[in-house]
């Protein structure tokens, strides 16, 4: 079946297809039929067994905005796009998305559709869109654009072919060009309409096992119904891992491994009333407990697995669904983009090491979507793409008992391919266990290094990505700030009041998702500001200070040089001091401070007309409008600073409890010791052979390492605004739900992922379905407040969790960590192990704390000393201890358990060792 359009275009006559069966397509049309289409065509042609059915070509896409006129209209309204803030997409996106939708459908193309359907002869039919770049090897759009299923007559499939029209318009579709530079003119679209397979069961089957990228390895996820349900995430789906041995160039098939999942939710067609869409069942406990496929079915489509990837000489990821007759259909077939060929890898450890430094927050799983997709996805697959780094695993992170662990394979590989064996620190080795195993401390110590792959890749970055050069990243990063960011940040909450006022849901997750691709420039630059300048330069650093003046003073200088920086960090603690100073200064208004509950002095301050009390009621209001983004945590579960200013003002009756040092002296007098400091190391350096050179080197790469650590604190600045608007925003998706009776608190949505957020607001769903959906949420919240304030094992395999750190008794009396700040101290310990006490802490305390966030650094000018049970020399406790000169040790484990409140203890921040008396 070929239908052609005939029109006239620059006074040439051409003759165009609107519409080619699956069964005669070939790679000639692949350019008018995008990926997906494509693959379906070459699998009939190889006698696969594919579902009937056409696809609409490019060229009907084409011929419907012809035909209504809309390629002016859309190309005037694009116009607004090209300003360089780009701060109307979601606007444009919408008036794009309802002019196409308002157009009429060519009697031409209603006909021709209307032919396809009756020749296909079913009863329910699949719409699915076939963009020309979706699925690529380099494109990780895949999916988003739209598909339907279960559509019961022509007519319904004509309304839902212009919708997938539309969805090549939608602001996702819209920022994903803009951010990856893919120009917007002469953009088109595919639709392939199907019989839809009434299936026993469906799901994906991969021809190489992503989870460890072994080759001889094959997985298979599977549920009952329809496979949407495996697709979307919604459910936990049947596993089954399968053993392709080729002996004699036949391939033999074992089954070695079966998880039989919860299934919690199943998808079927809607047969109600001859309803067109889909529904979603909680599933019985029968079918809980039953495989959704036999050993035989498993084995069939293995073989198939096998077929389609030699077909295509590329590992696959299939979709595919079996039908009540036991027949197998193949949906879709395309590359497997994130895996890498890696042979031998068994029992992967995950650590908690790296998260110590970089993300040691308990973690819900929306927070866990948010941030770690970000990581995952730009950080560490795109990233590693870039540098042409091969035998990397595209899973990054693991989320378990509420906290997040990093995949030690990708940090060895890491290791190996970017950082020299002169430069792996004992900082760096906290990250892997004790040992020489695969993971194991000597094992890195002793990797090779790649010095051409490490060439190479810089020369790949200066091509593909030249802002990633360590002389222009942070200058790239605060120019977004100011261009790109700030705007948008200035303009979030009108957008998000006008779709909060009309309880618009898929507009308000339409607006996450344009957050979401706004901070992936943020991370484009962060990806090598922080694992790459800021980490690369430190270690460097030290190598270059213990090479030339040896390592006692390299451990006892070091910290020194790095500290008494301004950031935005120092400047948010010096804020907060100046409002303690000004306190201070005035006795009714520290005595109002003190004595008032902190959730309510902002309102009782309003009461008072005294002109200081006046001043500092303004100075605080300006400081959480400026500052306030900020939260004793990055976890968006819990309120920030402006929405809780309770927390600030237990900071600030810490401070008044006692007579401190002002914050400038502080600061003052830190940048005068590290002055003093390097000048000494300079006189050292110079007096060497080559001293001059030497000197020229080392002080070139000390100032990248402040810089960087500067940039770090920026970063930091925007990640903090970040968080508040997806938490502000997510919140009213609460609300929406919880009217609806999806969830039954508003901090519930905190405990869904994201895919399970968008599937809620995309379906509607049964009573079975919302209460499984409460059982899920219960154990999730259950899990994530055991681990609240409890720092899980550090390292994970498997099953088996461990730590390597060296292991104490009550009564022990020597501790050793990692010494983080120089100095020496001796006082009384101060357990804190909640936000809530922090205005408990006194002067000259010792602090000891799980860890720290930036929220916590303000009391630092009044404590003695710091120990913490996480964390090295770049954690973010380390670096405000050097800002305000406290002596600090970290990594010190169960350090909360074993020190008690009045204990008095010497602290070295030389060594790392702390003895009680």
């Amino acid at each position: 079946m070929y239908h052609y359009s005939t029109r006239r275009c620059l006074n040439v006559v051409i003759s165009e297809p609107l519409t080619i069966r699956l069964e005669d397509i070939n790679r000639h049309y692949k350019d008018k039929i995008g990926g997906k289409a494509s693959n379906l065509g070459n699998l009939i042609q190889n006698k696969f067994n594919v579902p009937q059915g056409f696809v609409l070509t490019t060229d009907a896409y084409s011929f419907f905005i012809d035909e209504n006129n809309l390629y002016e209209r859309i190309n005037t309204l694009l116009d607004k796009l090209r300003s360089p803030k780009n701060e109307n997409i979601e606007a444009t996106a919408e008036e794009i998305q309802n002019i196409i939708l308002q157009g009429i459908f060519p009697e031409k193309l209603k006909n021709i559709i209307k032919e396809g359907c009756t020749d296909i002869s079913c009863e329910n039919f699949v719409v699915r869109s076939s963009a020309i770049s979706e699925d690529s090897l380099t494109a990780s759009f895949a999916g988003q654009y739209e598909s339907y299923l279960n559509l019961r007559t022509s007519g319904e499939v004509i309304e839902h072919v212009k919708k997938c029209y539309s969805s090549l318009w939608s602001s996702r579709a819209i920022n994903y060009r803009i951010q990856n530079k893919i120009p917007h003119e002469n953009m088109k679209i595919a639709v392939i309409v199907q019989k839809m397979v009434p299936a026993k069961c469906a799901g994906v089957l991969f021809t190489v096992n992503p989870t460890n990228s072994q080759e001889s390895e094959m997985l298979i996820e599977s549920n009952f119904g329809l496979g949407e349900s495996v697709m979307s995430g919604l459910c936990s789906p049947d596993q089954f891992i399968i053993n392709k041995k080729c002996d004699d160039n036949q391939y033999n098939f074992k089954i070695i491994d079966k998880k039989i999942g919860k299934k919690e939710y199943i998808v079927f067609p809607d047969h109600i009333e001859q309803k067109s869409g889909m529904k979603t069942i909680s599933s019985s406990y029968d079918e809980n407990l039953q495989t959704s496929l036999s050993d035989q079915e498993i084995l069939e489509l293995s073989k198939l697995g096998l077929e389609i990837e030699n077909l295509y000489k590329k590992p696959q990821d299939i979709e595919w669904a079996i039908d009540e007759n036991k027949e197998i259909s193949i949906l879709q077939t395309r590359p497997i983009t994130a895996f890498v060929k890696k042979r031998g890898i068994k029992g992967i450890i995950y650590s908690r090491g790296y998260s110590d430094d970089y993300w040691n927050d308990n973690c819900t799983p929306l927070f866990f979507n948010l941030l770690g997709d970000q990581l995952t996805d730009v950080v560490n697959v795109e990233l590693n793409s870039i540098m042409g780094y091969k035998r990397m695993q595209s899973k990054l992170l693991k989320l378990y008992n509420g906290h997040v662990y990093f995949n030690l394979d990708v940090l060895k590989r890491k290791v190996e391919n970017e950082i020299p064996p002169f430069m792996r620190n004992d900082d760096l080795l906290n990250y892997f266990p004790n040992g020489s195993g695969p993971y194991g401390k000597e094992t890195i110590k002793d990797l090779p290094f790649h010095i051409i792959r490490r060439i190479v890749a810089e020369l790949r970055i200066m091509f593909y990505d030249p802002e990633g050069s360590i002389s222009k990243t942070d200058e790239a990063y605060y120019e977004w700030t100011k261009e790109k960011f700030n705007p948008f940040y200035n303009t979030f909450n009108k957008k998000l009041e006008d779709f909060k006022n009309k309880k618009d849901l898929k507009h308000l997750f339409q607006l996450a998702e344009e957050l979401d691709i706004l901070m992936r420039d943020h991370f484009r630059l962060v990806r090598y500001g922080i694992p790459v300048h800021n980490i690369g330069m430190n270690l460097l650093v030290q190598y270059l200070l213990t090479k030339f003046i040896g390592k006692q003073e390299c451990l006892k200088y070091y910290p020194i040089l790095i500290s008494g920086l301004d950031h935005k960090l120092t400047e948010t603690n010096r804020k907060i001091h100046n409002l303690a100073s000004q306190a201070q200064k005035n006795t009714k208004l520290k005595q109002l401070l003190i004595e008032s509950d902190p959730k309510n002095l902002m309102e009782k301050l309003l009461s008072y007309q005294d002109p200081e009390i006046k001043s500092f009621h303004e100075n605080l209001k300006k400081f959480l409008i400026k500052h306030g983004d900020r939260g004793f945590t990055r976890e968006p579960y819990y309120p920030r600073w402006r929405e809780a200013p309770k927390y600030v003002v237990e900071i600030l009756q810490s401070l008044v409890l006692e007579n401190e040092e002002e914050i400038t002296k502080i600061q003052e007098k830190n940048k005068h010791h590290r002055n003093l400091v390097e000048k000494y190391i300079e006189s050292k350096i110079r007096l060497q052979f080559l001293g001059l050179i030497k000197w020229k080197l080392f002080s070139t790469i000390l100032d990248l390492s402040r810089r960087y650590i500067k940039f770090r604190e920026a970063q930091r600045f925007n990640l903090d605004k970040w968080i508040t608007l997806n938490r502000n925003l997510y919140l009213e998706i609460a609300k929406l739900f919880q009217e609806k009776g999806y969830i039954t608190k508003i901090q519930d949505i905190f405990f869904l992922y994201r895919n399970e957020i968008r599937f809620l607001i995309n379906r509607n769903i049964q009573e079975q379905v919302k209460e499984q959906l409460e059982i899920k949420i219960a154990e999730r919240k259950r899990i994530f407040e055991k681990y609240e304030d409890k720092i899980p094992p550090k390292f994970i395999s498997g099953s088996r969790e461990f730590n390597d750190s060296l292991e104490y008794e009550e009564d022990s009396h020597i501790f050793k960590g990692i010494p983080a700040s120089q100095g020496e101290i001796r006082g009384k310990i101060r357990v804190l192990t909640t936000i809530e006490d922090i205005s408990k802490v006194k002067s000259g305390e010792i602090l000891v704390v799980p860890r720290t966030d930036p929220g916590w650094t303000p009391i630092f000018s009044k404590i003695g000393g710091l120990i913490t049970e996480t964390g090295g020399v770049l954690s973010h406790g380390a670096v405000v201890s050097r800002e305000y000169g406290v002596p600090a040790v970290t990594n010190i484990s169960n350090a909360c358990k074993y020190f008690k409140n009045g204990q008095v203890v010497t602290l070295n921040g030389y060594n790392g060792i702390v003895r009680v008396k």
